[in-house]
């Protein structure tokens, strides 16, 4: 009868060890994929940060170019007068910016306003999908009233990152 007692026990101890093993390795489990999850969350989260300033960044320089071009070489159309007669809208010389020519033609929206819109208007070196570019918006108009030219730029800088999710950042200011 001591034998068969024995017997049992020794099956018990067996089957416990058995399953506290399971029950550790699970628990292992969960918890590697706990971290792995979070990590994976972070890395998301610090990509859409750099993504967000790289779209910045592009969108400021972007910004400046124009306004180079406008203010140091007046580029840009512009009427100092209601009876305005200039029919060429086009920019004087290609603007160029980070190595880039860029024609930019300006609507006539009445006679004492020019506008225009333009796509890819600065972009990085390289020609990838995902490589930063920026759009452009330019308005220029005459002011009556004081006698001034205001010209309003607005940059918007996008990024599609490497987890493919857009990130656009804007810019706008606006000189009298």
């Amino acid at each position: 009868m001591q034998k068969l007692f024995k017997k049992r026990i020794q099956k018990t101890k067996a089957g416990f060890a058995l399953l506290f093993s399971v029950l550790i390795a699970s628990f292992l489990i969960t918890l590697g994929i706990s971290i792995f999850s979070i990590s994976l969350k972070e890395i998301q989260i610090a990509t859409s940060a750099r993504d967000s300033q790289i779209a910045y960044y592009i969108a400021d320089s972007a910004r400046e170019c124009a306004l180079y071009w406008d203010v140091k070489k007046g580029a840009f159309p512009t009427c100092l007068n209601a009876g305005c007669t200039i029919s060429n809208t086009e920019t004087i010389n290609p603007i160029i910016c980070n190595n880039n020519s860029v024609n930019l033609v300006f609507n006539k929206s009445d006679p004492m306003t020019f506008i225009t819109n333009k796509t890819d208007f600065f972009q990085a070196s390289s020609t990838s999908s995902s490589t930063p570019i920026s759009d452009i918006s330019i308005i220029k108009v005459f002011d009556e009233t004081t006698s001034r030219v205001r010209t309003t730029i607005k940059a918007y800088g996008h990024n599609t990152g490497i987890i493919g999710r857009r990130v656009e950042r804007g810019i706008q200011q606006i000189n009298n």
